[in-house]
């Protein structure tokens, strides 16, 4: 269906289908790629560089180990990294390429973008999507979407309310949850999220 313009293909773990190591279909919504060459499969060989230990560590790399510490609540071996990215869908919302990390897509960039996401929804069936960061939240399509109560979580033996939730109703009735995290590429507190991820995730 060529109407909406899905410029870049998800990454989609060899066992995200059946729930893989978390029995639950997850997705990790990024924000925009940035770069000069528009290139179809680029989520995929930034997914597949950050998991081949061969190729030297990078700075940007940091933010996909954090996140994939939050999903499991501990320091990850470089297998066990291997098992959560195989388990998980990841996909970038904005469908245009941005030319420097930390840019700002424009709120035209990110409508133009929610047929995408919405088709990326309807042909994956995740049970979870995982937002990275406040900004992306704000800017997600409000259409077949309920706001759902906040949730508390004792952290370091402080309650703590999270109030960035809700879900999507897709055509067939199936539901989404969905979760605002923090960018995990910086200020990003692994084991506070995996208190939040795990409470929804269990809900």
């Amino acid at each position: 269906n060529n109407m909406y313009a899905l410029t870049f293909q998800p990454w989609v773990g060899k066992s995200y289908h059946n729930g893989g190591i978390f029995g639950k279909k997850i997705m990790a919504l990024g924000d925009s790629h940035y770069g000069t060459e528009q290139n179809a499969n680029i989520t995929r060989e930034v997914l597949g560089w950050y998991l081949d230990k061969s190729v030297e560590r990078e700075g940007w790399m940091n933010t996909y180990l954090k996140f994939e510490r939050s999903l499991v609540g501990r320091e990850t071996t470089a297998e066990e990294s291997n098992d959560i990215w195989q388990s998980i869908l990841f996909y970038n919302y904005l469908q245009v390429l941005l030319t420097q990390p930390r840019e700002a897509g424009t709120d035209k960039q990110y409508k133009d973008s929610s047929a995408a996401f919405m088709q990326v929804l309807e042909q994956y069936q995740p049970e979870l999507v995982i937002v990275w960061g406040k900004r992306l939240w704000q800017k997600l399509p409000n259409e077949n979407w309920t706001d759902a109560e906040a949730i508390s979580i004792t952290y370091q033996s402080s309650q703590l309310e999270h109030e960035d939730i809700g879900y999507y109703t897709l055509p067939n009735g199936h539901i989404v949850r969905c979760l605002c995290v923090y960018h995990p590429s910086a200020g990003y507190d692994w084991s506070y999220w995996n208190k939040v991820i795990d409470k929804i995730l269990n809900a």
